[in-house]
């Protein structure tokens, strides 16, 4: 870590996920912004996290809305640069654990799936870029999932593979958000910030421990390394696109899934 001051905002950062990219982040020196819904949830993670160069924020509230992005970027500017955001912000509704078919979605629950999940990491970047670093060092990584070029599966009980319990909602959103990073990289390039997107497989969190156990044998099941990632791996990966060894990768989706998509 160099010896400026850099900060980062994580979206959903009281996640299963967020909270172990917000503890890295902190190890390697940035003061970070945890950006979530739950101001209770989000001051516990803050609390935990390591403080080599001074405390760590909060923004709590809805990120589907500009002025909780906007409290989030200004704290961010307070604690030093921002350099980094990580948007893993996301829900993925579910019938206690079973995929929700395509036709049971009401209007409401579509526009919630895309608000949080589209919307919102937009509206982060709209507020963040234009106070990130130009000289290559500010990173943007957006959680993407292995719907977004998979799309789900078939409906409940389906004989045919892949066997995804997320809903039609969730892909739509997720394949909006790959699109978006795509986007985003281009039309940033010029502002030299790098906007990536790591796509996790089945992920050891909260999103998938309410899924029925015999239907988490069939989820690992169509896994070639027969496992659920752990929030750790996907932490791994997203710490790669924010360092200097990605200093030439922007636009990309680093997938990982165990092996489940292939190149």
């Amino acid at each position: 870590m160099d010896s400026i001051t850099r900060s980062a905002i994580v979206t959903g950062g009281a996640g299963g996920i967020g909270r172990v990219v917000s503890e890295r982040l902190a190890a390697a020196g940035h003061r970070v912004v945890i950006a979530d819904a739950s101001a209770e949830a989000a001051e516990q993670v803050a609390a935990s996290l390591p403080t080599p160069n001074g405390d760590h924020r909060i923004a709590a509230g809805d990120l589907t809305n500009p002025e909780t992005n906007r409290a989030a970027v200004d704290a961010a500017r307070e604690l030093g640069i921002l350099s980094v955001v990580v948007n893993g912000v996301g829900i993925s509704p579910k019938d206690e654990g079973h995929k929700r078919p395509f036709f049971d979605i009401s209007p409401d629950e579509w526009d919630l799936v895309m608000g949080v999940n589209v919307k919102a990491p937009l509206l982060m970047v709209q507020e963040a870029f234009r106070h990130m670093p130009s000289d290559g060092t500010g990173s943007i990584v957006n959680i993407l999932s292995i719907v977004s070029k998979l799309g789900t599966g078939g409906l409940p009980g389906a004989p045919f593979p892949p066997y995804l319990p997320s809903s039609a909602a969730y892909a739509a959103s997720k394949g909006a958000l790959q699109n978006l990073t795509a986007t985003l990289s281009r039309e940033l390039s010029g502002f030299g910030i790098r906007v990536n997107g790591v796509a996790p497989g089945f992920v050891q969190t909260q999103m998938t421990g309410g899924v029925p156990s015999a239907e988490t044998e069939q989820m690992i099941g169509q896994v070639p390394m027969a496992r659920f990632a752990q929030p750790s791996e996907i932490a791994d990966a997203i710490e790669f696109l924010i360092s200097d060894k990605a200093s030439y990768i922007t636009g990309a989706s680093l997938d990982v899934n165990g092996g489940m998509i292939t190149c």
